[in-house]
């Protein structure tokens, strides 16, 4: 039987992990031997895992202190797979993060390697990095991603981007979404709330820094709106922090990570203002719901599902005040607004989960 590995060391709670549960639960379906290694798992993703599915957990082979956990977490996980990993005719990689170590293993052992690309491969590095860091980090990516046997991007940006410098069989591929249509609207015949609505992990990358400064602009036009967070990370304290400074603590609601449902279905827009993405699974869920969408334009997604501001609106990157524009006009001219979260909900089609689950069969298949 054909074997695909999923090299993953650090599987938390984000688009990445949804779309390896989708993945991993669609190949051993469709009877693939599917192996996961990785070093730590949250439980939220463990349980979603089917039984049949192998799970590889590194052991810490090694423990230095003055390591980060999630680069200690890959260089055991990375030791797990050089000596665990048994090369057949008929066994795979699928790298879905730090795609230079399973390279290098895939090359050392003669086993095919293919690498998914999460974010756009230079907007990811652009916003957090000195131009010396930016520079060694973005030529360390394009020499190891020559030597993968397949890219998988899930944007057609990211393609044309890697197509520039890369020789190998490079293929856009959407994120599968499974969509229960049943759920979606059993609350719906509920009014809308005066709720903004932002779902995602609390880190840099997705800029909720600016969600807060620009609702503060947008309080003073609609006074009654409050601002819903779901999610959890790093940048809590900071964002507390802002919060408290503009005196807005009342009118921001944090809810942690937990399912956001009853908020997708009751809240009047939902909000993305991430520096960069790949291809965000939380604005095709805010779709689902058919809720507003207002997206940060950054490299790749936003741009390609929103398609050209047809299903929603698109703002520039780090511009908090033209965002509280914009969610203004959303708010002022709301029945327009609706008839793009219309158009949006009939346009999930094109990421249908059994249909990219089928493109990454056909892709991955050539390679064995």
């Amino acid at each position: 039987m054909k074997t695909i590995v999923f090299f993953i060391p650090n599987i938390e709670r984000g688009g990445v992990e949804k779309n390896l549960v989708i993945l991993s639960n669609f190949f051993v379906k469709n009877n693939y031997i599917v192996e996961i290694y990785y070093a730590d798992i949250s439980k939220e993703i463990l349980i979603q895992l089917d039984n049949k599915i192998i799970l590889r957990k590194s052991n810490k082979f090694f423990k230095f202190f003055f390591i980060k956990k999630r680069i200690l977490n890959t260089i055991n996980c990375s030791f797990n797979l050089m000596i665990n990993l048994k090369k057949t005719d008929q066994s795979m990689i699928l790298s879905m993060q730090d795609h230079p170590i399973p390279v290098i293993i895939g090359k050392f052992k003669k086993i095919k390697c293919l690498i998914r690309i999460a974010n756009h491969p230079f907007s990811s590095l652009r916003f957090f990095n000195s131009k010396f860091k930016f520079y060694i980090k973005i030529l360390i990516k394009l020499v190891f991603y020559r030597f993968a046997d397949g890219i998988i991007c899930n944007s057609n940006n990211s393609k044309i981007f890697l197509d520039k410098f890369i020789n190998s069989k490079i293929i856009s591929i959407y994120n599968p979404l499974i969509v229960n249509k049943k759920k979606r609207f059993i609350k719906k015949k509920k009014k809308n709330l005066d709720y903004l609505l932002a779902v995602g992990r609390i880190e840099r990358q997705k800029n909720f820094y600016g969600i807060i400064k620009a609702y503060n602009i947008v309080k003073i036009k609609h006074p009654s709106i409050k601002l819903i967070i779901f999610g959890s990370g790093s940048e809590k304290t900071r964002l507390l922090k802002l919060i408290s400074d503009l005196k807005i603590e009342k009118n921001v609601i944090f809810k942690g990570y937990k399912n956001p449902t009853n908020f997708y279905l009751k809240s009047k827009i939902f909000i993305l203002n991430s520096y960069f993405e790949g291809m965000p699974n939380v604005i095709l869920e805010a779709f689902s719901y058919k809720i507003p969408v207002i997206s940060s334009n950054c490299l790749s997604g936003p741009n390609e599902i929103l398609n050209k501001n047809k299903f929603g609106y698109l703002v520039p990157v780090d511009d908090y005040k033209y965002l509280a524009k914009k969610i203004n006009y959303v708010l002022e001219n709301y029945n327009k607004a609706k008839k793009k979260s219309n158009l949006a909900y009939r346009s999930l089609n094109r990421f249908n989960y059994l249909r990219q689950c089928e493109k990454y069969k056909k892709f991955i298949n050539h390679f064995f």
